[in-house]
């Protein structure tokens, strides 16, 4: 190794992962210190840190660094540092193969013998915990692939938890969320960096980055746990907006790189602040909005992209659907764009709007596009409304669902607290509003979505083709209903209408025996299995066993 640098390596044993933290102390003399073997676990965090020889003005503004990974097999991956404080820059890296890299580091001040030309080897070796997002690797997108995978190819089954202002709880109280979500079958934790402990107005400072370390332990936590974290960046929309003159491009460009230096490691998704595509509802006129040809988070997602060296699945959080979607976005013509975060609260009072998902069906270049936000459990609707829009989802062809809960969306939120809602013949009180996440977080609903999870699970859900309103596939007689298919071996339909029994009958249907069985999205039980002999494609389907919403799975036998 080219150093003249002390050399002092910890290992920590993580919830998911070994981490190997580097450490290069003030010079020693001009001894140069041999290259030492660094082991590390595939796709799990491991940092280094380097230690400048030169003092600068501005740390963040004056010097950058790259730690260049290379793979034997000449795979090479360029991955961004960060300034941490005092004179420490680190780099976070997660191998993506097993075996043997070596390290180079790259600085923009090639006279800094602390940060420049510094090299060593890594050694990775496989991954033999039981979290799946490390056994099977990153999340990714797949050209004209509609759901998101793992590295391996292995279906992700997107189901995200809302925590818009994850900083502000503390950090108790955040990791017994994160807990009980994982408990429950949540694979996503979506999130705004609102109430970070940072100011980015005015550069990078030390304090800033004591908020960013606040930062990096629930980042970590989540990543501990297995969880994806759906992460917009930097700030909230309006402050951007707001302050365009104190961030410019090249500013924000930092920023942007120094993001994902702290954060591309981890098992992570790019959303792109709130309802920013296409212009966060410019129309509105106030100080935080901007028109779609100078929206400055375009720039935000540009940067990202560019500096990821992981490509994680890249979005911008949507305007509500009767503003933006697939056919108008002005984000996913970026390079970068890999998926729609759609913002749709569908009707729980009549039949479906299936416009909306057939735009991003027939729109939306191939991409995902999960609903990633509609009602909110004890704000805007309650336990039916919330598991309904995600059996909606998942059998629309979106393959994928946010859920939000009182103070967990939003910690200590005052956000339409003051007056009841009535919103599809659903009351919640400002008392309900109030609920806190203690209580919240045990919603039945937050445990449906765990059932809709198992359900969904049990059959090859990425197989499933949406039949929308099709007449071909399905005639209502008066059900409110969500309809897919695997061809005509699997049928699965989601009816809810909580006012009456009425079904319909299914169509092109084989000319041969079916089981049938009835799933509660209440309680997670089936029914007992019942066999049906088909022999003229069609199946009358009877009432459903009650007034509630039900699911009717039917499989060739």
């Amino acid at each position: 190794m080219k150093s003249k640098f002390l050399l002092i390596i910890v290992i920590s044993s993580l919830l998911c992962s070994s981490c190997v933290s580097v450490k290069f102390l003030e010079p020693v003399d001009n001894h140069v210190v041999n290259p030492v073997e660094i082991e590390s676990v595939q796709w799990n965090v491991t940092e280094l840190s380097f230690a400048s020889s030169k003092t600068y003005t501005s740390n963040f503004d004056d010097v950058d660094m790259d730690v260049i990974f290379t793979h034997s097999t000449g795979l090479e991956m360029r991955v961004p540092s960060f300034w941490e404080n005092d004179s420490i820059w680190k780099v976070r890296f997660a191998p993506t193969l097993t075996g043997a890299w070596t390290y180079k580091t790259v600085c923009t001040d090639p006279q800094n013998t602390g940060l420049n030309n510094i090299t060593g080897n890594l050694t990775c070796i496989p991954y033999t915990g039981n979290l799946d997002v490390y056994k099977h690797g990153f999340v990714k997108t797949t050209p004209s692939n509609r759901y998101f995978t793992y590295n391996d190819d292995t279906p992700f089954f997107y189901l995200g938890d809302t925590h818009w202002n994850f900083p502000a709880n503390t950090f108790t109280n955040f990791s017994k969320i994160i807990d009980k979500r994982v408990g429950q079958g949540f694979t996503v934790i979506q999130t705004q960096p609102l109430g970070a402990k940072y100011n980015l107005s005015n550069g990078i400072t030390h304090d800033d980055s004591l908020g960013f370390a606040d930062l990096d332990r629930r980042f970590k936590y989540i990543a501990d746990n297995g969880l994806v974290h759906s992460n917009s960046q930097l700030f909230w929309v309006g402050e951007l907006s707001k302050n365009r003159e104190k961030y410019t491009d090249a500013y924000l460009e930092k920023l942007c790189r120094y993001w994902v230096a702290r954060y591309s490691a981890y098992p992570v998704m790019w959303t792109t602040a709130q309802e920013c595509d296409n212009d966060f509802y410019a129309e509105w006129g106030d100080i935080y909005h901007f028109d779609v040809a100078t929206n400055p988070w375009k720039l935000v997602a540009d940067y990202i992209n560019k500096y990821d060296p992981y490509k994680h699945p890249q979005t911008a959080h949507m305007e509500y659907v009767s503003y933006t979607n697939a056919s108008n976005s002005s984000f996913k013509i970026l390079k970068g764009h890999s998926w729609f975060a759609v913002q749709w609260a569908p009707s729980k009072i009549g039949p479906l709007d299936f416009n909306v998902p057939k735009d991003f069906w027939n729109n939306g270049q191939g991409k995902p596009a999960p609903n990633f936000e509609g009602l909110y459990d004890h704000l805007w609707t309650l336990e039916f409304g919330a598991r309904m829009q995600g059996w909606t989802a998942y059998l629309n062809g979106m393959y994928g669902c946010g859920y939000g809960a009182a103070d967990v969306w939003l910690y200590n939120s005052t956000y339409d607290m003051d007056q009841p809602t009535f919103r599809d013949n659903i009351t919640i009180s400002v008392s309900e509003k109030h609920m806190k996440w203690q209580e919240s977080m045990e919603l039945p609903s937050a445990y449906q979505m765990g059932y809709m999870h198992e359900f969904f699970n049990s059959i090859e859900w990425w197989s499933l083709i949406p039949r929308f309103d099709d007449t071909n596939w399905f005639s209502s007689n008066g059900s409110w209903y969500s309809l897919a298919s695997k061809g005509n071996d699997l049928y699965v339909v989601y009816f809810y209408n909580n006012i009456d029994l009425n079904t319909g009958t299914l169509k092109n249907l084989a000319n041969t025996q079916y089981s049938l069985q009835w799933f509660s999205p209440i309680t997670g039980k089936y029914s007992a299995t019942t066999t049906v002999t088909i022999t003229n494609g069609l199946y009358i389907i009877g009432n459903k066993p009650d007034k509630m919403d039900w699911v009717l799975l039917m499989r060739i036998k």
